[in-house]
Parts: structure tokens; C-alpha cells; sequence
């Protein structure tokens, strides 16, 4: 199978002395309204999500949401379907597998759709064999990753990975298109795939993982192959070579623009005994996020993350759930039980607003975020009975808003 990529070297790093120091917003953070948009009842019915399997057991397959231009699409891996909603909760469209859901009374699923698609009612069945994570671009067409039979899984002695992934396309009124694969339209399968998204420029992204590397590829809005960025796990940025950095990869998401790619890695060090000098496990040290540029391959620059301690005392980690305009970083972390923190910095690693979110963990059994490219952040929060879908409007914090 034929391959082009950039390799990204850590050798290739700007010298730090070249970034600003990283600072921060010294004021208490205040808590961000949280608008309820609407809640879903658990089920099969189309306007319900499916979390339990028919033994009550919570599958380990993903459940994802999207939000684009004030549509908000939910991706329900356990029962195969795509739902897409208004910003007051209306069902206008369903993409469906007929095996996993009863027929659609609410919607039409005769007949072409109208002109305007916003508010054309319309289900469409479609033999997914295993729904995973969805996207959406500015055409309203929904990107979904579908896992392919057994009998078409192909083995990679290279990768050492099982390709059996592929992207599904599907156009504003809920028809199939094609499939993106590797090589794009048509293309060989994917290994694992940890993310897809789109940028403002409508290129589809698939980022996905292997046991020693990760791919991310960009293609242009016809399907086209524009380029892969390769990052190996053993080539990772170290702040030091000499004082035993362990790196671990946390995150990694595509600017809005769709110029760099973004890297969350959080560094471990040795613990040692004082007495013995003898190690006694590791320890969370600090993060950084790193940018990729795509012309060239290299890691052009890094920010250091700020720590985090919530109220229990003990180190919480930071998640990057995306970037907004302006290259501004989306960071949560968890306070308590009932808060989650939000920080969102620039690329020069200033802190530029903290606040609180309202996020009751207690019997949360989904959490699912997206973040548009404007900074609207919009989840998707999964109860033993209901379903609640709201969002921040954390874009009202970006700079010049």
C-alpha cells in the first residue's frame, strides 16, 4: 500500500528561547451559563438515544455530537444512527440501520427533500455495520466512521494494525456519497480511528493510531488526498534529554484553518526513594501543547499548560477538546464532583479567561464535547434516564467579542 507523509521529527523543535513564557489569568474563575437546549429520552425510537444494549450493559462503542451553524447532530453508535436536531430540539433529520431501529413515524422518508434543508423533515436507512464517531462541514454534509465487515479486514505487517475503518459521506438531504479511505474516494481502509473532523476550509480530517504511530490526514472537500502528518510515538518532544522525561501522548486535534496540527503531551519523571535512590514508580510532571506545521513537517513551537489542583488537593489533568479562531486552545479540566474547569489560552501560552462549567458527574454514564470553530462548545451528557444536550457560549470569551 502506497503512503506519502511528512515524518515528524522532534529534532526539528524551535529552540524554547525563542517562545514566550507561559501566564496566567490571576482572577477567580466564574462559572459560565450553561443553556439547556433540549433533552432526549433513552430508547429506539427516533428521537431517543440508545445507551444500554437489550441485557442493559453500556457498549463500549462512542457516542458523538456536532454541532454546525446551529444544527446539532448526534451520533449514536449503539443503535447505528445519526440524528440531527434544531437548537430547540426538533428531529429534522435520521440517518438509520433498519436492523437496530424501528421505523421512523415523524419523519418522511418518501420523496426528494425541499429546498431548504433546515427545515425539511426526512429519514434515510442505511446498512451501517458499526457507527463510530461523526463530523459535519459547512455544506451540512455528515462524515461518519463505520466499521467494515470481517470478511473485508485487511492485515498491515508494516503498521502491525488491522485496516478496517472507513469514513462514510453523505450529503445535506441524508444521501450516501462514497467513502473516504487512505488513499481517499474508494481508498484502502483505516486502522483504528481516534477522531474526525473538518476544518473552515471543509477538509475532512482522520486521525488515527497504531501501536507505535499516529496518522493524521487532510483531504479536500472533493475526497482528495492533500497530505499525511506521521507522528511516532518514540520521536516525541522531551523538555530534556538528560533528566528522564517520559512523554505521553494525550490529545491531538487540527487547527481551524487547517495550517498546524495540535499535540497535547504530558510529561512523567521517576519517582526515587531519597534513601535507596531506587525508583518507586512516576510521577505527573507538566504538559505542553505543540504545533505541527504542515509545509514543512516540523514542530514550529509549544506553550507550557498551567497545573491544575482541584479541590481534593490532587494534580488534574487537562483535556484539549479543540481550537478555536485565532488559534486559541479549549482546555478542561475536572474541580469536583459538580464543576469542570475551562481554560482557554492563546498560542503564545497566555491564559486569557478561566470559568467554571456546571457538569454534575453523579450517574454520567456519556460526555461527549464539540467545539465549533467560532468557540461555541456544545455537549452531550448521558444519564440511566435521560439525555440532556446543552452548550456554553464560550465564544462570548475570545478576544474582540
Amino acid at each position: 500500500m502506497s503512503r506519502f507523509f511528512y515524518t515528524v521529527s522532534a529534532v526539528a523543535l524551535l529552540s524554547a528561547a525563542l517562545l514566550l513564557p507561559t501566564a496566567c489569568e490571576r482572577a477567580p474563575a466564574a462559572v459560565l451559563e450553561r443553556e439547556s437546549r433540549f433533552d432526549l429520552g433513552l430508547g429506539r425510537l427516533e428521537d431517543e438515544l440508545g445507551l444500554f444494549s437489550r441485557n442493559g450493559v453500556i457498549p463500549g462503542i462512542p457516542n458523538s455530537i456536532a454541532m454546525r451553524d446551529g444544527m446539532i447532530y448526534i451520533g449514536n453508535g449503539p443503535s447505528n444512527k445519526i440524528m440531527g436536531f434544531t437548537s430547540y430540539g426538533d428531529l429534522v433529520r435520521l440517518l438509520y440501520r433498519p436492523r437496530d431501529n424501528p421505523r421512523p413515524v415523524t419523519l418522511g422518508e418518501e420523496g426528494s427533500a425541499g429546498s431548504d434543508s433546515r427545515i425539511t423533515r426526512r429519514a434515510v436507512s442505511f446498512s451501517f455495520n458499526q457507527l463510530g464517531h461523526i463530523t459535519v462541514d459547512s455544506r451540512r454534509h455528515i462524515f461518519a466512521e463505520d466499521l467494515l465487515p470481517a470478511n473485508r479486514y485487511v492485515w498491515d505487517e508494516e503498521l502491525g494494525a488491522m485496516l478496517n475503518r472507513v469514513v462514510l459521506r453523505f450529503d445535506s438531504d441524508g444521501n450516501a456519497i462514497d467513502y473516504i479511505g487512505q488513499e481517499g474516494v474508494g481508498g484502502s481502509p483505516f486502522p483504528f480511528i481516534q477522531r474526525i473532523m473538518t476544518t473552515a476550509r471543509d477538509h475532512l480530517v482522520v486521525i488515527t493510531g497504531t501501536p507505535g504511530t499516529h496518522f493524521v490526514h487532510f483531504y479536500s472537500p472533493a475526497g482528495d488526498p492533500i497530505t499525511v502528518v506521521e507522528i511516532r510515538r518514540d520521536r516525541l518532544p522531551v523538555p530534556s534529554l538528560d533528566e528522564g522525561y517520559i512523554p505521553v501522548l494525550n490529545d491531538i486535534i487540527a487547527g481551524v484553518e487547517g495550517r498546524r496540527v495540535y499535540l497535547k503531551v504530558s510529561y512523567y519523571r521517576a519517582l526515587r526513594d531519597p534513601a535507596s535512590n531506587k525508583e518507586q514508580g512516576i510521577a505527573f510532571d507538566h504538559a505542553r501543547i505543540y504545533w505541527v506545521d504542515l509545509h514543512t513537517g516540523r514542530y514550529e513551537g509549544y506553550v507550557e499548560l498551567p497545573h491544575n489542583r482541584g479541590d481534593s488537593g490532587r494534580e488534574e489533568h487537562f483535556e484539549l477538546v479543540g481550537i478555536a479562531r485565532g488559534d486559541h486552545f479549549f482546555l478542561l479540566s475536572r474541580m469536583d464532583e459538580a464543576r469542570t474547569q475551562l481554560v482557554i489560552m492563546n498560542d503564545q501560552g497566555r491564559v486569557l479567561r478561566r470559568r467554571y462549567l456546571h457538569i454534575p458527574e453523579r450517574n454520567l454514564i456519556v460526555r461527549s464535547f464539540h467545539l465549533d470553530h467560532d468557540g461555541v462548545l456544545t455537549a452531550l451528557l448521558g444519564y440511566p434516564d435521560r439525555a440532556q444536550v446543552v452548550w456554553w457560549r464560550s465564544d462570548r470569551l475570545l478576544p474582540g467579542r
